[in-house]
């Protein structure tokens, strides 16, 4: 049988590699030194530091990686904050309106239409987090978070979706993952309470007695013990 024939032209070949190195000294503090190698043949050349115009012409090949999402045009009103480090994190306002949402029977809530207050949708990864606003409040990095009055949702805020997909991996712009956050959240079905500061009162009480209202009365709210930019300095 005839050895396998690899075509240069249609494979990666290697042109040059990177060494790292690490030293621990006396103080116990570590230094590092990267090596840049050209590879020539099957061998590498003798190591020279990595430059920064080597290092930047890397990040160039890495950006198409690095940047995975763009927004369509002028930011969105709504968007508090945004990055891309480690994981996607954003940060956004729902203003208060109606929502149909589901509850779980055991609740003895009914499903059907509620008010709710204005919200802050904070999505880290994977990871969501829900808090509610005062309606007229102005936004700083001091704003206040009150607890989001629906249930799936503990003290910090962390938002326990079951078994709803909040994988947004297939989405090219920030806006349409905001778009799908909420839809996911919003109708997915309300099975328990996590903590019992999610209003002033019983809970169960305050949102029946919401059911078909307009608006929800910011009165109800509980103060989280957050600030706004607790969440994005984390």
């Amino acid at each position: 049988m005839d050895k396998l024939k690899i075509d240069i032209e249609e494979h990666f070949v290697p042109k040059f590699a990177l060494i790292g190195y690490s030293k621990t000294s006396n103080d116990y503090q570590t230094n590092h030194y990267i090596s840049y190698h050209k590879i020539i043949g099957e061998s590498l050349t003798a190591g020279m530091p990595l430059t920064i115009e080597t290092a930047r012409n890397l990040l160039r090949c890495l950006e198409v990686d690095l940047v995975k999402f763009s927004f369509k045009g002028i930011l969105p009103k709504n968007l508090i904050h945004f990055d891309f480090k480690e994981s996607l994190r954003l940060l956004w306002i729902v203003h208060p309106k109606q929502h149909n949402l589901f509850f779980d029977t055991k609740t003895g809530i009914k499903s059907g239409f509620y008010p709710l207050p204005k919200l802050v949708f904070s999505l880290n990864g994977n990871t969501l987090q829900v808090f509610a606003l005062k309606r007229n409040t102005d936004l700083n990095e001091s704003t206040k978070l009150y607890h989001a009055p629906l249930l799936n949702i503990n003290l910090q805020g962390g938002v326990c979706m079951g078994n709803v997909s909040i994988d947004y991996e297939g989405f090219e712009f920030y806006e349409d993952i905001m778009g799908f956050i909420e839809k996911q959240f919003f109708n997915s079905v309300f099975t328990e309470s996590h903590h019992n500061k999610l209003v002033k009162g019983n809970f169960v009480e305050v949102i029946n007695n919401l059911n078909g209202k307009q608006r929800f009365d910011d009165a109800l709210l509980i103060h989280s013990n957050l600030i706004l930019k607790q969440l994005y300095e984390k």
